[in-house]
């Protein structure tokens, strides 16, 4: 019965390191930046409000100025990006690059690359990421079904006796 937990609990933390890997990516300075989406239950905006009430106006004025927006929407914009950090940055480069005719993301930063002469190094980079991320998502599915049929093999379902 020992041996099967340890094989378990191996097996979990295997795959969990092969998953988080998955959502880690490097950042252009070399550093490790999680990709992951962060708490977004946590309701980070309304609760920086109230525990960091200077760090919170000091922002949101600072948005009114740069972005010439009302209170209201700048504190919109700053509890979005507290709330999830990851999606705000998305859907802010989203707009940009729809902004300026590109029909997505992806197509935007591979046509500015290209403009500065680096579109075959910057979809190099994103093909190498999506075949990455792909086997490592693959790996994890493969993992949890052979999990499955050993802790079905070596476990099977004898009905009670009645």
């Amino acid at each position: 019965m020992k041996l099967h937990s340890l094989i378990l609990a191996l097996a979990i933390a295997a795959c969990h390191s092969v998953a988080v890997e998955g959502f880690v990516g490097k950042a252009g300075n070399g550093l490790t930046r999680s990709l992951a989406p962060s708490n977004s239950r946590l309701n980070a905006g309304p609760l920086q409000k109230f525990s960091n009430p200077k760090e919170y106006n000091k922002v949101v004025e600072n948005l009114m100025f740069t972005q010439g927006i009302d209170r209201k929407q700048a504190e919109k914009e700053y509890d979005a990006y507290l709330n999830n950090p990851n999606d705000y940055a998305l859907n802010k480069g989203e707009a940009y690059y729809k902004s300026l005719g590109y029909k997505n993301l992806m197509d935007g930063v591979i046509g500015e690359a290209e403009k500065e002469g680096r579109g075959e190094e910057v979809r190099a980079r994103i093909e190498k990421f999506n075949r990455e991320s792909k086997t490592k998502g693959l790996i994890t599915i493969t993992s949890f079904i052979a999990l499955g049929f050993y802790l079905k093999m070596t476990h099977p379902y004898v009905p009670p006796l009645h």
